[in-house]
Order: structure tokens, then C-alpha cells, then sequence
């Protein structure tokens, strides 16, 4: 037996198949796309940031002379922890190694060095190593004295190991010089900025100056500066006239 089908004969097949196609037309053709897209999109590459491009300051490795190397072995506390200056050359002494030149020597090759020699002697293979700065802080502090301190802490963070000023308006009379010049801006406008002192200029060897003498009210100036002349001068009148009656009466 022989069917005849004609799809003319009935609309509603022809507009289901006609419809039927086109969706899978579209549906292949998204998926095409999808395979596409996901085949051809690759990952991001991950950037590669040196440690100059960092711009952390815990991380420079620039040194002048003047600055040192703070070594930290956790959890130790012996050797070889410790602060290492670097000379005029730029040469820095380490127990067991002697003098490595930090100026031309990069921070992966002197840690590599100080890890040969070091990590064999110690119980823990952490070692840390950093570039401080020397800070002077003279005067009226409660602490005077030269620091070492991370170029990357803030102004403030340096002022607080000298356990701040004497007296209660010291820190708008701090000074800072480097050897005889005066630096530039005030120091109270620095401390209003939260950079890093690296950041706000300051090299090893700076110096940090504040008045020693004691705040004294008008009263106090008055006692200790004006009532002495005064004082002196009644004196002096007083012995003047006597001397003067007396040499009258002869």
C-alpha cells in the first residue's frame, strides 16, 4: 500500500516543520558561536612586577652610605640578628661572610649569599633582610638619639621611638636639617602627610632638632629674667645712696 503525503495538503505540519528548522538552524548556529568563543579566548597573562615597579619602600635595595641592613632570623633572637651599617662604599661587614658591596650587588644575590652561609648553622631557615636609615633626633626629645628606621614608615611612626618631644609644643618647633642647611617645607607640614619618609625626602644622616629649654609662662620669665636685673638695680641704687649720705656727713 502506497501513501501519498502532501505537506500542502496540511498548513499546520508545514508551518511546524518550517518552524521546527529554524530553530535548530539558531540553535546550532549559537552553539557554533559558543564553541568558538570558548576555543579562542585565552586566559589573561598574569603581569610580571619587579620590584622596582612595587614601589614599596620595604623592598628598595638602594642604598647610600650611612643606611644599614636589618637582618631577622624567626624565631632566633641571637646570630646573626642584628643591625649591619653600610660604609662610605658601600660595603656592609657580615659575621661568617666579611664585606659584601651592597651598592652593586641585587637584593636576590645577597640573600642568596647570607642563605649559603647562614642556614646551615641555624635551626630555622627564615631570614629576613631590610634597608634601614639612620635618623638623629637631637634636643628636647625624651629620647635623643640616632635611630635606624624602614624607609617606608611614616613620620610619625619614627617620632614615636624617641617617646616624643618635652615639651607640649615641641613638635611645632622641630627642625630639620641635613648637616648645616635647613630642609624645606616646615616639619609640621610633612607630619599632616601619611608617605612613606623615603617618600618625603629623608636620607641618613638627617637631623631632627627641637629646643631643649623648658616652656615658660610670663610668670616664669619674669623671675627668672626680669626680677634679677630689677633686683640688681635696687641694689645697686640703694648702696649708691647709702654710700652717697655717708659722704655727705663728712
Amino acid at each position: 500500500m502506497v501513501i501519498n503525503f502532501n505537506l500542502a495538503d496540511r498548513p499546520f505540519l508545514c508551518s511546524t516543520a518550517f518552524f521546527f528548522l529554524i530553530f535548530l538552524f539558531i540553535s546550532t548556529t549559537s552553539y557554533s558561536d559558543t564553541t568558538t568563543a570558548v576555543t579562542t579566548t585565552s586566559a589573561p597573562s598574569v603581569p610580571q612586577i619587579s620590584e622596582s615597579s612595587q614601589g614599596s619602600f620595604l623592598t628598595d635595595w638602594n642604598f647610600r652610605p650611612g643606611d644599614a641592613i636589618i637582618i631577622t632570623v624567626t624565631p632566633d633572637t641571637g646570630f646573626p640578628n642584628g643591625i649591619y651599617p653600610v660604609d662610605g662604599q658601600g660595603y656592609v661587614d657580615l659575621p661568617m661572610i666579611g664585606p659584601l658591596q651592597v651598592t652593586k650587588m641585587g637584593r636576590a644575590s645577597f640573600e642568596k649569599k647570607i642563605g649559603e652561609t647562614w642556614i646551615p648553622l641555624l635551626r630555622f631557615s627564615s631570614i629576613q633582610a631590610r634597608r634601614v636609615i639612620s635618623l638623629t633626633f637631637q634636643g628636647g626629645f625624651n629620647r635623643p638619639g640616632t635611630y635606624w628606621v624602614s624607609p617606608g614608615a611614616t613620620l610619625w611612626r619614627a617620632l614615636s621611638q624617641t617617646g616624643g618631644t618635652v615639651r607640649e609644643d615641641g613638635i611645632e618647633k622641630i627642625k630639620w636639617k641635613r648637616g648645616a642647611q635647613k630642609m624645606t617645607p616646615e616639619f609640621t607640614e610633612l607630619l599632616t602627610q601619611t608617605k612613606p619618609i623615603a617618600e618625603l625626602g629623608f636620607q641618613s644622616g638627617d637631623i631632627l632638632e627641637v629646643i631643649n629649654r623648658p616652656k615658660r609662662t610670663g610668670w616664669d620669665i619674669f623671675k627668672q629674667d626680669i626680677l634679677p636685673v630689677v633686683s640688681f638695680g635696687l641694689s645697686s641704687a640703694v648702696t649708691a645712696i647709702t654710700l652717697y649720705e655717708w659722704s655727705q656727713k663728712d
